[in-house]
């Protein structure tokens, strides 16, 4: 095992190293990528963790942390390249979705540009100084400001059969009910990573930012660390779940504004026609109801009270 360096920061074998990248400036602050090297002492995979592509997602943001914390280098094979907080725009100043800089959404912008926006930049960064050392990537979601999501994993599906099942596994080391296959493009998501470098990429989605549930960290946290055993990282067997994978979502908008009144709960099973919740005006009248449109899961549901025409309300994951 050799000593793991980038930009500035170096570990050697059973050595943790924890610091910053600089990716772009604003008129007054440069923003900078928190980056820990976990250097294992002996050789074996290296594993990228990302935490807060989207700044406001605390709960998986929270894991990444607990996993660095744990992480003992000096009993790993291998190495773990870990980003607590990708996007600290975002987190900073708790926009939703969006960079209050550039109005980018940054898991829409990867590989990158070092020459562009302050979004493209920091997307560039970590791509070109992590993503690109990894044999696999795990990026950690949740709910965003306005969203309430319940553990599921989103697995990347390309051309390569033998990496299409690793990146299976890998969501399968989560403790969830269901797994959303992803076609992998070269450009946009985190994902682009399977398409353009060959590694296995998957997606864990699990939280709402208010509050930040125990389960849902440990959701994301548990399956970190059991995805660092698939590849021989740390010690112990992983525990592969045998989850249902999704033929697709339905998601439901308002027709019109006005305050939304859900009728349901993530995760919950509902069967064609139920009612998921309806949308009245300010005078209490109803002015949408709206139904599932098929059995499935509630895999999202909007968490703020009003509502503008057009926007999200609820996601209805079909499961066969």
């Amino acid at each position: 095992m050799s000593t793991v360096t980038i930009a500035h920061l170096s570990a050697a074998p059973g050595e943790k190293a924890k610091g910053f990248l600089d990716a772009g400036t604003t008129s007054v602050n440069t923003y900078r990528v928190p980056l820990a090297v976990i250097n294992g002492a002996e050789k074996g995979k290296t594993v990228g963790i990302i935490g807060g592509t989207h700044g406001t997602e605390f709960a998986s943001i929270e894991a990444v942390i607990r996993a660095i914390k744990a992480l003992d280098p000096k009993k790993m094979r291998g190495t773990v390249l870990a980003v607590p907080v990708l996007n600290g725009p975002q987190f900073e100043h708790k926009t939703m979705f969006l960079s209050p800089f550039d109005q980018m959404n940054l898991n829409r912008v990867f590989p990158g540009d070092p020459g562009g926006t302050l979004s493209q930049r920091i997307a560039h960064t970590v791509y070109d100084s992590v993503i690109k050392r990894c044999d696999a990537l795990m990026d950690c979601h949740g709910g965003d400001v306005n969203e309430d999501i319940h553990n599921y994993v989103i697995a990347g599906k390309g051309d390569d059969e033998e990496v299409n099942k690793m990146a299976l596994d890998m969501a399968r080391c989560f403790p969830t009910r269901f797994i959303t296959l992803f076609p992998v493009s070269p450009t946009g998501m985190t994902m682009c990573a399977q398409s353009r470098l060959g590694i296995p990429c998957i997606t864990s989605e699990s939280g709402t930012p208010f509050p930040v549930r125990e389960g849902e960290i440990v959701f994301h946290h548990e399956g970190i660390m059991n995805v660092l055993r698939y590849f021989g990282v740390i010690e112990g067997k992983p525990k592969l779940v045998e989850p249902v994978i999704s033929s697709g979502s339905t998601r439901l908008r308002a027709v019109e504004g006005g305050i939304w009144r859900p009728a349901v709960t993530t995760d919950q099973t509902v069967k064609a026609g139920d009612v998921l919740g309806v949308v009245t005006d300010l005078f209490g009248d109803v002015r949408q109801t709206v139904k599932a449109p098929r059995d499935g899961v509630v895999g999202m549901m909007r968490c703020f009270y009003s509502v503008n025409c057009g926007e999200l309300l609820v996601s209805i994951t079909t499961l066969e």
